[in-house]
């Protein structure tokens, strides 16, 4: 019985080692991400986009992450009415700079889903340029631009899908509260990309 109960000893303090090794200390991701905002009775989409976090494991099941994040999109008009030509072009700039913690559930190593909440700033710009051409007149143009930095907190989540060695896939969405001070706004996240572990 004795001989027994020191086989299980040992077999425990085997496997928790064995365990441990199987948990990367680290997980780099990066790639593509979308983003739709929502704010008053508006919704905006921004396709272009991209992503890099960086995740520090406490333990198998908790990390410690780190997550950035930009979203570009342009809209041009032009318009003709009785010989005046007028155009308008506006850029839009959204980065993100989030930190918290991460969840991980590794019963399966080829599938490794998360859970996060993450907290930190998000930084909007806008520039608007506009010009018009009357004819018999010089022509007349018009810059304007304006950021701001707000308050923002991330719920969400997706799944590392191992390709095999250290290399993997990530997907995964998030919904994001921005708390500005007249009036906040609601964003979804989505996002896929590579994850390396070390």
């Amino acid at each position: 019985m004795r001989y027994r109960a020191l086989l299980c000893c040992v077999a425990t303090l085997w496997a928790v080692p064995a365990f441990a090794q199987s948990t990367p200390r680290v997980e780099l991701s990066g790639g593509y991400q979308f983003l739709n905002f929502s704010f008053e009775d508006q919704s905006e989409s921004m396709p272009l986009g991209w992503y890099a976090d960086v995740a520090g494991n406490l333990t198998p099941m908790f990390g410690l992450v780190f997550q950035v994040g930009g979203n570009y999109k342009s809209f041009e008009e032009s318009q003709t009415i009785g010989g005046i030509t007028a155009r308008a072009s506006v850029d839009l700039k959204v980065h993100e700079f989030l930190g918290g913690l991460r969840v991980n559930v590794r019963s399966n190593s080829a599938v490794v889903p998360f859970a996060h909440v993450l907290a930190g700033g998000i930084n909007g710009s806008i520039k608007v340029s506009a010009s018009a051409t009357i004819p018999g007149q010089p022509p007349f143009s018009f810059e304007d631009s304006d950021s701001g930095t707000d308050l923002a907190m991330e719920v969400g989540g997706g799944a590392n899908i191992s390709l095999g060695g250290a290399v993997g896939i990530r997907v995964g969405m998030d919904y994001l509260r921005v708390f500005a001070e007249d009036s906040g706004a609601n964003l979804f996240r989505f996002h896929a990309g590579v994850v390396i572990n070390r």
